[in-house]
Protein backbone atom coordinates (compact mmCIF):
# COMPACT_ATOMS: atom_id res chain seq x y z
CA UNK A 1 0.00 0.00 0.00
CA UNK A 2 1.40 3.43 -0.89
CA UNK A 3 2.07 5.85 1.94
CA UNK A 4 0.26 9.11 1.31
CA UNK A 5 1.51 12.51 2.36
CA UNK A 6 -1.49 13.98 4.16
CA UNK A 7 0.00 17.45 4.42
CA UNK A 8 -1.45 19.48 1.57
CA UNK A 9 0.86 20.54 -1.23
CA UNK A 10 0.42 24.30 -1.43
CA UNK A 11 0.59 26.31 -4.63
CA UNK A 12 0.41 30.10 -4.61
CA UNK A 13 -0.96 31.64 -7.80
CA UNK A 14 1.37 34.37 -9.09
CA UNK A 15 0.19 37.86 -10.03
CA UNK A 16 -0.07 36.77 -13.68
CA UNK A 17 -1.00 33.12 -14.03
CA UNK A 18 0.66 31.50 -17.05
CA UNK A 19 0.02 28.12 -18.66
CA UNK A 20 3.67 27.24 -18.03
CA UNK A 21 3.16 27.89 -14.29
CA UNK A 22 0.37 25.32 -14.23
CA UNK A 23 2.47 22.77 -16.14
CA UNK A 24 5.34 23.12 -13.63
CA UNK A 25 2.92 22.83 -10.73
CA UNK A 26 1.38 19.59 -11.99
CA UNK A 27 4.83 18.11 -12.62
CA UNK A 28 5.99 19.01 -9.09
CA UNK A 29 3.06 17.44 -7.17
CA UNK A 30 4.39 14.28 -5.42
CA UNK A 31 2.95 10.92 -6.46
CA UNK A 32 1.94 10.22 -2.84
CA UNK A 33 0.08 13.51 -2.48
CA UNK A 34 -3.40 13.26 -0.92
CA UNK A 35 -4.44 16.91 -1.21
CA UNK A 36 -3.41 20.16 -2.84
CA UNK A 37 -4.19 23.68 -1.70
CA UNK A 38 -4.38 26.65 -4.07
CA UNK A 39 -3.69 30.04 -2.50
CA UNK A 40 -5.09 33.18 -4.08
CA UNK A 41 -3.01 36.14 -3.02
CA UNK A 42 -2.03 38.86 -5.50
CA UNK A 43 -3.43 37.05 -8.52
CA UNK A 44 -4.70 39.71 -10.94
CA UNK A 45 -4.71 38.31 -14.47
CA UNK A 46 -4.55 35.08 -16.45
CA UNK A 47 -2.30 34.55 -19.44
CA UNK A 48 -3.19 32.73 -22.68
CA UNK A 49 -4.41 29.13 -22.24
CA UNK A 50 -3.80 29.22 -18.46
CA UNK A 51 -7.48 28.80 -17.52
CA UNK A 52 -7.76 25.64 -19.63
CA UNK A 53 -4.50 24.24 -18.20
CA UNK A 54 -5.66 25.08 -14.67
CA UNK A 55 -8.82 23.04 -15.19
CA UNK A 56 -6.81 20.19 -16.70
CA UNK A 57 -4.63 20.17 -13.58
CA UNK A 58 -7.48 20.22 -11.04
CA UNK A 59 -9.44 17.56 -12.92
CA UNK A 60 -6.45 15.23 -13.15
CA UNK A 61 -6.02 15.59 -9.38
CA UNK A 62 -9.66 14.62 -8.91
CA UNK A 63 -9.19 11.59 -11.14
CA UNK A 64 -6.22 10.51 -9.02
CA UNK A 65 -8.20 10.92 -5.80
CA UNK A 66 -6.31 14.06 -4.73
CA UNK A 67 -8.48 16.54 -2.85
CA UNK A 68 -8.33 20.17 -3.99
CA UNK A 69 -8.97 23.20 -1.78
CA UNK A 70 -8.46 26.93 -2.04
CA UNK A 71 -7.29 29.63 0.36
CA UNK A 72 -8.48 33.19 -0.20
CA UNK A 73 -7.92 36.42 1.74
CA UNK A 74 -10.16 36.56 4.82
CA UNK A 75 -12.65 39.20 3.67
CA UNK A 76 -12.77 38.15 0.01
CA UNK A 77 -16.38 37.87 -1.23
CA UNK A 78 -17.72 37.76 2.31
CA UNK A 79 -21.28 38.92 3.05
CA UNK A 80 -21.94 42.35 1.44
CA UNK A 81 -18.78 42.13 -0.64
CA UNK A 82 -20.10 38.98 -2.29
CA UNK A 83 -23.37 40.74 -3.07
CA UNK A 84 -21.50 43.68 -4.64
CA UNK A 85 -19.35 41.43 -6.82
CA UNK A 86 -22.22 39.34 -8.15
CA UNK A 87 -25.05 41.91 -8.30
CA UNK A 88 -24.33 43.48 -11.72
CA UNK A 89 -26.87 42.25 -14.24
CA UNK A 90 -24.54 42.90 -17.18
CA UNK A 91 -22.80 39.55 -17.80
CA UNK A 92 -19.81 41.24 -19.41
CA UNK A 93 -19.36 44.12 -16.94
CA UNK A 94 -16.51 44.14 -14.42
CA UNK A 95 -17.49 43.72 -10.76
CA UNK A 96 -17.51 47.12 -9.03
CA UNK A 97 -15.44 48.13 -6.02
CA UNK A 98 -13.80 44.75 -5.65
CA UNK A 99 -10.30 43.49 -4.92
CA UNK A 100 -8.24 41.64 -7.57
CA UNK A 101 -9.02 38.31 -5.86
CA UNK A 102 -12.74 39.08 -5.93
CA UNK A 103 -12.61 40.12 -9.57
CA UNK A 104 -10.86 36.90 -10.64
CA UNK A 105 -13.27 34.70 -8.69
CA UNK A 106 -16.39 36.57 -9.81
CA UNK A 107 -15.49 37.58 -13.36
CA UNK A 108 -13.05 35.18 -15.03
CA UNK A 109 -13.13 31.63 -16.34
CA UNK A 110 -10.09 30.70 -14.24
CA UNK A 111 -11.84 31.95 -11.11
CA UNK A 112 -14.95 29.98 -12.05
CA UNK A 113 -12.85 26.84 -12.52
CA UNK A 114 -11.33 27.22 -9.06
CA UNK A 115 -14.73 27.95 -7.53
CA UNK A 116 -16.29 24.85 -9.05
CA UNK A 117 -13.38 22.43 -8.58
CA UNK A 118 -11.89 23.43 -5.21
CA UNK A 119 -13.31 23.27 -1.70
CA UNK A 120 -13.59 26.54 0.24
CA UNK A 121 -13.49 27.01 3.99
CA UNK A 122 -16.67 27.75 5.95
CA UNK A 123 -16.37 31.53 5.51
CA UNK A 124 -16.35 31.28 1.71
CA UNK A 125 -18.33 28.14 0.92
CA UNK A 126 -21.12 30.18 -0.74
CA UNK A 127 -18.77 31.33 -3.52
CA UNK A 128 -19.32 28.35 -5.86
CA UNK A 129 -23.08 28.61 -5.29
CA UNK A 130 -23.03 32.32 -6.15
CA UNK A 131 -20.99 31.56 -9.26
CA UNK A 132 -23.57 29.06 -10.52
CA UNK A 133 -26.50 31.34 -9.70
CA UNK A 134 -25.03 34.34 -11.49
CA UNK A 135 -24.11 32.23 -14.53
CA UNK A 136 -27.71 31.13 -14.90
CA UNK A 137 -28.90 34.72 -14.49
CA UNK A 138 -26.42 35.89 -17.12
CA UNK A 139 -27.14 33.03 -19.54
CA UNK A 140 -23.69 31.53 -18.89
CA UNK A 141 -21.75 34.60 -20.08
CA UNK A 142 -18.72 35.77 -18.10
CA UNK A 143 -15.73 38.02 -18.68
CA UNK A 144 -14.61 41.62 -19.10
CA UNK A 145 -12.24 43.80 -21.07
CA UNK A 146 -10.26 42.03 -23.75
CA UNK A 147 -11.73 38.58 -23.05
CA UNK A 148 -15.17 37.06 -22.59
CA UNK A 149 -16.52 33.51 -22.32
CA UNK A 150 -19.50 31.22 -22.45
CA UNK A 151 -19.03 28.80 -19.53
CA UNK A 152 -21.16 25.95 -18.18
CA UNK A 153 -20.28 23.90 -15.05
CA UNK A 154 -21.30 20.24 -15.17
CA UNK A 155 -24.11 20.54 -12.63
CA UNK A 156 -25.99 23.23 -14.54
CA UNK A 157 -26.82 21.02 -17.53
CA UNK A 158 -28.62 17.72 -16.71
CA UNK A 159 -26.91 14.70 -18.31
CA UNK A 160 -30.18 13.38 -19.72
CA UNK A 161 -31.18 16.55 -21.59
CA UNK A 162 -32.07 15.85 -25.25
CA UNK A 163 -29.49 17.07 -27.77
CA UNK A 164 -30.66 19.88 -30.05
CA UNK A 165 -30.35 19.52 -33.80
CA UNK A 166 -27.23 20.73 -35.59
CA UNK A 167 -29.12 23.67 -37.12
CA UNK A 168 -30.43 24.73 -33.70
CA UNK A 169 -26.96 24.45 -32.15
CA UNK A 170 -25.45 26.47 -34.97
CA UNK A 171 -28.05 29.23 -34.65
CA UNK A 172 -27.56 29.42 -30.88
CA UNK A 173 -23.78 29.50 -31.17
CA UNK A 174 -24.01 32.22 -33.82
CA UNK A 175 -25.86 34.50 -31.39
CA UNK A 176 -23.60 33.71 -28.45
CA UNK A 177 -20.42 34.40 -30.42
CA UNK A 178 -21.80 37.79 -31.43
CA UNK A 179 -22.42 38.52 -27.74
CA UNK A 180 -18.90 37.41 -26.83
CA UNK A 181 -17.36 39.56 -29.54
CA UNK A 182 -19.07 42.71 -28.28
CA UNK A 183 -16.82 43.37 -25.25
CA UNK A 184 -13.78 42.67 -27.41
CA UNK A 185 -14.74 45.79 -29.37
CA UNK A 186 -17.20 45.76 -32.25
CA UNK A 187 -18.72 48.56 -34.29
CA UNK A 188 -22.15 49.33 -35.72
CA UNK A 189 -20.80 48.22 -39.09
CA UNK A 190 -19.92 44.74 -37.80
CA UNK A 191 -22.04 42.22 -39.72
CA UNK A 192 -21.26 38.58 -38.88
CA UNK A 193 -23.39 37.24 -41.73
CA UNK A 194 -21.35 39.21 -44.24
CA UNK A 195 -17.95 38.49 -42.73
CA UNK A 196 -16.10 35.41 -43.97
CA UNK A 197 -13.90 35.39 -40.91
CA UNK A 198 -16.94 35.07 -38.64
CA UNK A 199 -18.23 32.08 -40.62
CA UNK A 200 -14.90 30.31 -40.20
CA UNK A 201 -14.77 31.20 -36.51
CA UNK A 202 -18.27 29.81 -36.02
CA UNK A 203 -17.39 26.59 -37.89
CA UNK A 204 -14.34 26.09 -35.67
CA UNK A 205 -16.28 26.80 -32.48
CA UNK A 206 -19.23 24.57 -33.40
CA UNK A 207 -17.06 21.54 -34.03
CA UNK A 208 -14.97 22.07 -30.90
CA UNK A 209 -17.96 22.64 -28.62
CA UNK A 210 -19.70 19.58 -30.04
CA UNK A 211 -16.63 17.60 -29.01
CA UNK A 212 -16.81 18.88 -25.43
CA UNK A 213 -20.43 17.70 -25.28
CA UNK A 214 -19.75 14.34 -26.90
CA UNK A 215 -16.49 13.50 -25.14
CA UNK A 216 -15.86 15.89 -22.25
CA UNK A 217 -18.88 15.57 -19.93
CA UNK A 218 -18.99 11.92 -18.87
CA UNK A 219 -16.48 9.34 -17.71
CA UNK A 220 -16.31 5.75 -18.95
CA UNK A 221 -19.08 4.75 -16.52
CA UNK A 222 -21.30 7.51 -17.99
CA UNK A 223 -21.08 9.56 -14.79
CA UNK A 224 -20.78 13.37 -14.98
CA UNK A 225 -17.25 14.73 -14.59
CA UNK A 226 -16.95 17.72 -12.27
CA UNK A 227 -15.66 20.36 -14.67
CA UNK A 228 -16.44 23.53 -16.62
CA UNK A 229 -16.96 23.45 -20.38
CA UNK A 230 -16.19 26.83 -21.87
CA UNK A 231 -15.67 28.88 -25.01
CA UNK A 232 -13.42 31.87 -24.36
CA UNK A 233 -12.52 34.70 -26.74
CA UNK A 234 -9.56 37.02 -26.23
CA UNK A 235 -8.44 40.08 -28.19
CA UNK A 236 -4.72 40.72 -28.58
CA UNK A 237 -3.67 44.12 -29.89
CA UNK A 238 -0.77 44.31 -32.32
CA UNK A 239 1.67 47.21 -32.41
CA UNK A 240 2.52 49.31 -35.46
CA UNK A 241 5.94 47.69 -35.90
CA UNK A 242 4.97 44.05 -35.84
CA UNK A 243 4.30 41.81 -32.90
CA UNK A 244 6.51 41.08 -29.90
CA UNK A 245 5.03 37.97 -28.30
CA UNK A 246 7.11 38.20 -25.14
CA UNK A 247 6.00 41.78 -24.36
CA UNK A 248 2.36 41.78 -25.40
CA UNK A 249 1.25 38.26 -24.51
CA UNK A 250 3.43 36.62 -21.84
CA UNK A 251 2.90 32.89 -21.55
CA UNK A 252 2.53 32.02 -25.21
CA UNK A 253 4.75 29.14 -26.17
CA UNK A 254 7.29 28.42 -28.91
CA UNK A 255 4.74 27.49 -31.58
CA UNK A 256 3.08 30.88 -31.15
CA UNK A 257 6.41 32.69 -31.40
CA UNK A 258 7.14 30.96 -34.71
CA UNK A 259 3.65 31.77 -35.94
CA UNK A 260 4.07 35.46 -35.19
CA UNK A 261 7.38 35.48 -37.07
CA UNK A 262 5.49 34.15 -40.10
CA UNK A 263 2.83 36.87 -39.81
CA UNK A 264 5.42 39.62 -39.42
CA UNK A 265 6.83 38.94 -42.90
CA UNK A 266 3.49 38.26 -44.65
CA UNK A 267 2.43 40.71 -47.35
CA UNK A 268 -1.24 39.79 -47.72
CA UNK A 269 -2.71 40.11 -44.22
CA UNK A 270 -5.64 42.41 -43.46
CA UNK A 271 -4.77 45.77 -41.99
CA UNK A 272 -1.30 45.82 -43.53
CA UNK A 273 0.05 43.97 -40.49
CA UNK A 274 3.59 45.25 -40.55
CA UNK A 275 2.96 48.93 -41.29
CA UNK A 276 -0.25 49.89 -39.52
CA UNK A 277 -0.73 47.05 -37.06
CA UNK A 278 -3.80 44.95 -36.46
CA UNK A 279 -5.33 42.55 -33.98
CA UNK A 280 -5.43 38.89 -33.17
CA UNK A 281 -8.46 37.03 -31.90
CA UNK A 282 -7.87 33.91 -29.83
CA UNK A 283 -10.59 31.36 -29.16
CA UNK A 284 -10.13 28.50 -26.69
CA UNK A 285 -12.64 25.69 -26.17
CA UNK A 286 -11.93 23.40 -23.22
CA UNK A 287 -13.32 20.65 -21.02
CA UNK A 288 -12.06 18.58 -18.10
CA UNK A 289 -12.99 15.17 -19.50
CA UNK A 290 -11.06 11.97 -20.16
CA UNK A 291 -9.00 13.34 -23.06
CA UNK A 292 -8.98 12.47 -26.76
CA UNK A 293 -6.63 9.48 -26.65
CA UNK A 294 -8.38 7.82 -23.70
CA UNK A 295 -11.77 8.29 -25.35
CA UNK A 296 -10.51 6.69 -28.56
CA UNK A 297 -8.73 3.86 -26.69
CA UNK A 298 -11.66 3.24 -24.36
CA UNK A 299 -9.72 3.65 -21.12
CA UNK A 300 -7.06 5.52 -19.20
CA UNK A 301 -4.43 2.82 -19.75
CA UNK A 302 -3.26 4.72 -22.83
CA UNK A 303 -1.66 7.27 -20.51
CA UNK A 304 0.52 4.54 -19.01
CA UNK A 305 1.82 3.44 -22.40
CA UNK A 306 4.80 4.84 -24.25
CA UNK A 307 4.40 8.44 -25.35
CA UNK A 308 4.60 7.38 -29.00
CA UNK A 309 1.61 5.09 -28.51
CA UNK A 310 -0.44 7.99 -27.17
CA UNK A 311 0.80 10.21 -30.01
CA UNK A 312 -0.21 7.66 -32.64
CA UNK A 313 -3.65 7.30 -31.02
CA UNK A 314 -4.15 11.07 -30.96
CA UNK A 315 -3.09 11.50 -34.58
CA UNK A 316 -5.46 8.71 -35.61
CA UNK A 317 -8.28 10.42 -33.69
CA UNK A 318 -7.70 13.70 -35.53
CA UNK A 319 -7.58 12.12 -38.98
CA UNK A 320 -10.67 12.49 -41.21
CA UNK A 321 -13.18 9.69 -40.69
CA UNK A 322 -11.95 8.73 -37.23
CA UNK A 323 -14.57 9.06 -34.49
CA UNK A 324 -16.35 7.37 -31.58
CA UNK A 325 -19.73 8.81 -32.61
CA UNK A 326 -22.67 6.70 -33.73
CA UNK A 327 -22.67 5.78 -37.46
CA UNK A 328 -26.06 7.52 -37.77
CA UNK A 329 -24.70 10.96 -36.82
CA UNK A 330 -24.31 13.47 -39.65
CA UNK A 331 -20.77 14.72 -40.22
CA UNK A 332 -19.15 12.09 -37.99
CA UNK A 333 -15.37 12.03 -38.26
CA UNK A 334 -15.18 15.41 -40.03
CA UNK A 335 -14.80 17.74 -37.04
CA UNK A 336 -11.05 18.24 -37.10
CA UNK A 337 -11.11 18.58 -40.89
CA UNK A 338 -13.53 21.52 -40.53
CA UNK A 339 -11.45 23.10 -37.76
CA UNK A 340 -8.27 22.89 -39.81
CA UNK A 341 -10.06 24.29 -42.85
CA UNK A 342 -11.09 27.26 -40.71
CA UNK A 343 -7.49 27.66 -39.52
CA UNK A 344 -6.28 27.62 -43.13
CA UNK A 345 -8.81 30.19 -44.31
CA UNK A 346 -8.10 32.50 -41.38
CA UNK A 347 -4.28 32.28 -41.63
CA UNK A 348 -4.50 30.99 -38.08
CA UNK A 349 -2.65 28.81 -35.60
CA UNK A 350 -4.30 25.84 -33.85
CA UNK A 351 -2.97 24.38 -30.59
CA UNK A 352 -4.32 21.17 -29.02
CA UNK A 353 -3.38 20.21 -25.44
CA UNK A 354 -4.62 16.84 -24.17
CA UNK A 355 -3.18 14.02 -22.05
CA UNK A 356 0.62 14.27 -22.12
CA UNK A 357 0.73 15.93 -25.53
CA UNK A 358 0.55 19.27 -27.28
CA UNK A 359 0.09 19.63 -31.05
CA UNK A 360 0.03 22.70 -33.23
CA UNK A 361 -0.68 23.53 -36.86
CA UNK A 362 -0.45 26.65 -39.02
CA UNK A 363 -0.38 26.97 -42.78
CA UNK A 364 1.68 30.14 -42.68
CA UNK A 365 5.27 29.53 -43.67
CA UNK A 366 8.50 31.21 -42.57
CA UNK A 367 8.56 33.41 -45.68
CA UNK A 368 5.06 34.71 -44.88
CA UNK A 369 3.30 32.83 -47.65
CA UNK A 370 0.50 30.34 -47.11
CA UNK A 371 1.21 26.63 -47.57
CA UNK A 372 -0.60 24.95 -50.45
CA UNK A 373 -2.51 21.92 -49.17
CA UNK A 374 -5.38 19.65 -50.21
CA UNK A 375 -8.14 18.95 -47.68
CA UNK A 376 -9.89 16.43 -49.95
CA UNK A 377 -7.29 13.69 -49.54
CA UNK A 378 -7.48 12.14 -46.06
CA UNK A 379 -3.74 11.42 -46.28
CA UNK A 380 -2.90 15.03 -47.11
CA UNK A 381 -0.18 16.86 -45.19
CA UNK A 382 -2.92 19.33 -44.24
CA UNK A 383 -3.89 16.95 -41.43
CA UNK A 384 -0.38 16.48 -40.05
CA UNK A 385 0.10 18.74 -37.01
CA UNK A 386 3.47 19.57 -35.55
CA UNK A 387 4.11 17.28 -32.60
CA UNK A 388 6.66 17.41 -29.83
CA UNK A 389 8.55 14.43 -28.44
CA UNK A 390 8.74 16.27 -25.13
CA UNK A 391 6.63 14.49 -22.52
CA UNK A 392 4.38 16.97 -20.75
CA UNK A 393 2.67 16.47 -17.38
CA UNK A 394 -0.58 14.53 -17.68
CA UNK A 395 -3.63 16.79 -17.55
CA UNK A 396 -7.30 15.94 -17.84
CA UNK A 397 -9.59 16.90 -20.68
CA UNK A 398 -8.83 18.67 -23.94
CA UNK A 399 -8.31 22.29 -24.89
CA UNK A 400 -8.29 23.43 -28.51
CA UNK A 401 -7.22 26.98 -29.29
CA UNK A 402 -7.01 29.01 -32.46
CA UNK A 403 -5.74 32.53 -33.01
CA UNK A 404 -5.92 34.50 -36.22
CA UNK A 405 -5.28 38.06 -37.49
CA UNK A 406 -8.22 40.36 -38.07
CA UNK A 407 -8.63 43.81 -39.59
CA UNK A 408 -9.26 46.58 -37.03
CA UNK A 409 -12.37 47.70 -38.93
CA UNK A 410 -13.93 44.26 -38.34
CA UNK A 411 -13.14 44.33 -34.64
CA UNK A 412 -12.77 47.96 -33.57
CA UNK A 413 -13.02 49.60 -30.17
CA UNK A 414 -16.58 49.93 -28.94
CA UNK A 415 -17.43 53.56 -28.33
CA UNK A 416 -19.72 54.77 -25.56
CA UNK A 417 -23.31 54.63 -26.73
CA UNK A 418 -22.69 52.52 -29.87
Amino acid sequence: MPRYNHFPTEWRIPETLLASDVERWVAAVPSNCASVSVTIGKWEQTGPFADARLQGALCIFHRKGIRTSVNVPQLTLSEQRAFNAFKDSDPLAPPRNVTPAERTLAGTVAGLVIGQLCKFDARHQRIPILQREILQTRRYLIGTGSEAALAIPTELIPTGIPRKSTLEREATLNNRLVELLEPLGTTDQFSPSASDWFSYLKSFALEATDNTWDHGRLDFEMKPIQSVRFVRLRRIDVGDKGYDAAKLAPGFEESFKKYIECLNVAEDLPGRWRSTGGRLVEITIADGGVGISARMAGGFEIYQDALQTETDCLLDALAPGSTTKSPSEVGRGQGFRKMLRACFNLSGLVIVRTGRLKLSRTYRQRDGTCESVDFNDSHSSAYLPETSDLKLPLVAGTSISMMFPIHPRDLADRREGN
